[in-house]
């Protein structure tokens, strides 16, 4: 039993080694196992890419939508503003996190996910007329280019609006 127990251990530590090296990508990014993966490590917390040693380190997906309203009022809210689309405590916003990294390439997903967004916006603001949705990558300087003030980078991924006629 001892040996068994052992062989775990060296197993567990090996899959961990070789993932902070990158030796198992090219079944995250792209591969067959990319899409069961991202369900698996949104279920269980465990988000493979991002770690210390990960090509996303620096980078943030942010969501922002725009509510207009009948009396021209416009309500922002953005998640970098302190807005949880609703979510009830830190790992579920960790766990949104995730989600929205993994749902970006898939535009038919980031359609679903905003049209959801502005029928909620919509019913928490019935005057509302139309809503603009945008999905941001901001990229974070590295440290040496933080340190001579390089700027923050913003790339617009997904954008659309939503109008009541």
């Amino acid at each position: 039993m001892k040996k068994f127990i052992y062989t775990l251990a060296f197993l567990h530590l090996f899959l961990i080694t070789i993932t902070i090296f990158h030796g198992v990508d090219s079944w995250l990014h792209g591969g067959f196992m990319e899409k069961p993966l991202a369900i698996l490590t949104s279920m269980n917390y465990s988000v493979w890419r991002y770690g210390f040693f990960s090509p996303d380190v620096g980078k943030s997906i942010e969501v922002e939508m725009k509510v207009y309203e009948d009396s021209a009022s416009v309500t922002t809210y953005s998640t970098l503003d302190g807005f949880t689309f609703f979510t009830a405590n830190q790992e579920s916003r960790n766990r949104f996190y995730g989600f929205k990294v993994q749902t970006t390439a898939d535009t038919i997903f980031q359609d679903l996910c905003a049209r959801s967004a502005a029928v909620k916006m919509m019913n928490l603001h019935p005057q509302s007329w139309r809503v603009d949705y945008l999905t941001r990558s901001i990229h974070y300087p590295g440290m040496k280019d933080f340190r001579s003030d390089s700027a923050i980078r913003e790339i617009d991924i997904y954008q659309t609006q939503f109008e009541l006629y």
